[in-house]
This record gives structure tokens, C-alpha cells and sequence, in this order.
């Protein structure tokens, strides 16, 4: 029996930041080592001591701490001993270049997300992805973005949709928590809409604002309507979100509660009876299918990869982003959609998005 292959996966970060690709990036380093292929993980910019050993092994781990330097050369002395490299962003595909010089025979795998592969690159790593490298995809909307822009051959392009984190514990019951309930002074029957996203003053392709716009539109038919937004927040941001509440006198309505521990992430969810994010700029939206897997009401946009996350409709509603009456329209439907049956939405999200299914996905994607 042949030894299986060893395996280099290099990342920008993924134990030192909480964002969506740093959250893939741990659950592919699982997935990986739990189908029993030898993994080594290099990071630019953790440090070694950030290592998650539920995720992997100190041995298997190294964290350069943003020495780029030293990050390169640990690549040019070492990185030719691997079967298999697996490239957690395009702006290290110039050590894959390195990688290739060193061993032709190197494996090369692009892990392709999101807007980091929608925008025009180098000619150089256009022909460089063309020839020398697989693609993994999280979502058809991206594969699709790279056979159009950049010319990438469809054979070269596997889709790998992203999982529920391995220790992502699915909800038996869908009561609200007691203690958010007290902590936010929300009303027992109140209809909870949540959003959880990065707050960013340079990036306003989430539309959570048009959604405080929507609630404005609705708090007259809908008293109990209540918008909670989660999640790290710059403080020019902030500002702009504060003042747009203040202006609509929405400060009953809409609560920014800022990043939210781990630990509470679940409990958020079944706090909330619907999730929203309508962005024009998801790759794929791990969100989606945590809010769907606590049993939420859904609703995303329909012109990214949020297409995928919600199975084109089936785990929740699709919505033109960019369009304030689609999204005030599609909050209306689940305030007043009966029988929503959350043990349905649940079962149908473990079923496509599991931990267990994506690892075998990923298995027979190394084979």
C-alpha cells in the first residue's frame, strides 16, 4: 500500500484573526489530518504559540509571526519535500512559483474564496494558474468568476463548498436564552432579526444599513420587530451606524452589540428568529449555514456566493442585495411566514454542510 502523500499548507493566518477564511482554513487543517494525511500548516503571520491544538498538532504547526523573510526561505529550503502544497490565498502563489522551480512535480492547489480571485491579477499568475495548478473553489459563484476572468480551464476547478466548524455543536432545542434576553432588554415576544458581520467603513457591501432602513420601513406594522447587529466594528463605522439609528429614532429598534465571543455564537442564533445579510460580496458566508443550522429564518443576497450557502433558495430566501424593497419585502415574509419548522432547517443544513461530509469531500479531493 502506497504511503499516503505529504501535505504543505500555506496560509496568510488562521488561528490569530476570526474571520471567514481563517475559519475555513481550520476546518480544511481538521479535515485533512482526520482522513490521516501527513499536514504541515506554515502561517506568515500567527505566531507559533496561537496554534488551536483541537485543529492540529504543535509539531505539525509553524507561526512566522509576520516575518515574511523568514516565511520565504523556510519555503525555498523545505517546501520541496511535500507531495501537495495548498495555498490558502492567491498573493502566495509566487512561493508556488518558487515551489514548482525547486520540484516540477509539486502538486499545486489553489484554495480560491472569494473577492480575492473576482479582481483583475498579474498576467503572470493568470498563466501561472492556467497551467500549474488545481483550483478549489468554495462556491460555483467563484469557479464561475475564474473561468471568466482569468481563462481558467473548468477541468482545472473543483467546487468545495465550507462546513460547519468541526466543533460547531447543532442546537436540540431552539429556546431563546434567558440571560440575552436580559442582557439586550428585549421583550419576550419580540421577533429577533440578527446580522453577524465584520462592521467596516470601507467595505459597505453588507447592506445592513439598507436593513435599519427596512426596519424603519416596518416598525409600524411590526412593534416587536427588534435588529440586532453583531460583530467587530472600526470606529468610523460606528459612528455612521450610530447616527443613521439616532436621525430614524430607531434606538429601541436596532442594538449594535459589537464582536461577540465565540462561545455565545450559538446562543446568538437562537436568539434570533431570522438572519440577514444581504452582501453582494460573500464567497461563500459560513454564517448562513450556522444561523440555518440553529433553526433561523434566512435571508441573502443572490449575486454572490451566498447562492451556495442557501442551496439556490431551498435553506433560505435570495434577494437582490442592492435593492431596498426586495430586502424590506423578503423581512416581511418571515415575520409573517407560519409553521416554520427550525428542526427542518436544521436537518437540511447538516445534511449538505456537515463537518463529516465536507471531510470526505476533501479525502477524495486529495486522491
Amino acid at each position: 500500500m502506497s504511503k499516503p502523500p505529504k501535505i504543505l499548507f500555506l496560509t496568510l493566518k488562521i488561528f490569530s484573526f476570526t474571520g471567514g477564511i481563517e475559519r475555513a482554513c481550520r476546518s480544511l487543517m481538521k479535515a485533512i489530518q482526520e482522513a490521516g494525511y501527513a499536514l504541515e500548516t506554515w502561517s506568515m503571520h500567527d505566531p507559533k504559540d496561537s496554534l488551536d491544538e483541537r485543529y492540529g498538532t504543535l509539531h505539525g504547526f509553524e507561526g512566522f509571526g509576520g516575518k515574511r523573510i523568514s516565511f520565504a526561505w523556510s519555503v525555498f529550503n523545505g517546501a520541496w519535500k511535500y507531495d501537495k502544497v495548498i495555498l490558502s490565498h492567491i498573493n502566495l502563489l509566487i512561493f508556488a512559483k518558487m515551489i514548482k522551480i525547486l520540484k516540477p512535480s509539486t502538486e499545486i492547489i489553489l484554495w480560491a474564496h472569494g473577492i480575492e480571485v473576482w479582481r483583475p491579477i498579474s498576467n503572470w499568475k493568470k498563466k501561472f494558474l492556467q497551467k500549474h495548478c488545481k483550483v478549489w473553489a468554495v462556491s460555483n459563484f467563484t469557479k464561475q468568476e475564474l473561468m471568466q476572468r482569468h481563462y481558467i480551464s473548468e477541468q482545472h476547478i473543483k467546487v468545495l463548498n465550507n462546513s460547519l466548524d468541526p466543533f460547531f455543536t447543532a442546537p436540540s432545542t431552539f429556546e431563546k436564552p434567558d440571560y440575552l434576553i436580559n442582557r439586550y432588554g428585549i421583550a419576550q415576544d419580540s421577533f429577533v432579526l440578527f446580522t453577524l458581520t465584520r462592521l467596516s467603513s470601507s467595505e459597505h457591501q453588507k447592506n445592513y444599513d439598507t436593513v435599519i432602513t427596512s426596519v424603519l420601513n416596518l416598525k409600524e406594522d411590526f412593534p416587536n420587530l427588534i435588529y440586532i447587529i453583531g460583530g467587530k466594528a472600526d470606529a468610523q463605522e460606528e459612528a455612521r451606524l450610530m447616527q443613521i439609528i439616532s436621525q430614524n429614532g430607531l434606538e429601541k429598534k436596532v442594538k449594535l452589540i459589537g464582536f461577540i465571543d465565540e462561545q455565545e455564537i450559538t446562543e446568538h442564533f437562537l436568539l434570533a428568529d431570522g438572519f440577514i445579510l444581504p452582501s453582494s460580496k460573500e464567497g461563500f458566508g459560513i454564517v448562513f449555514i450556522e444561523a440555518a443550522t440553529c433553526g433561523c429564518q434566512v435571508i441573502g443576497g443572490n449575486i454572490d456566493g451566498s447562492t451556495d450557502a442557501l442551496l439556490n433558495g431551498e435553506l433560505g430566501q435570495l434577494i437582490n442585495p442592492n435593492n431596498e424593497k426586495e430586502i424590506t419585502n423578503a423581512i416581511r415574509k418571515v415575520l409573517t411566514l407560519k409553521g416554520h419548522r427550525p428542526e427542518k432547517q436544521r436537518e437540511l443544513a447538516l445534511e449538505h454542510f456537515s463537518f463529516e461530509k465536507y471531510q470526505k469531500k476533501v479525502k477524495d479531493l486529495l486522491n
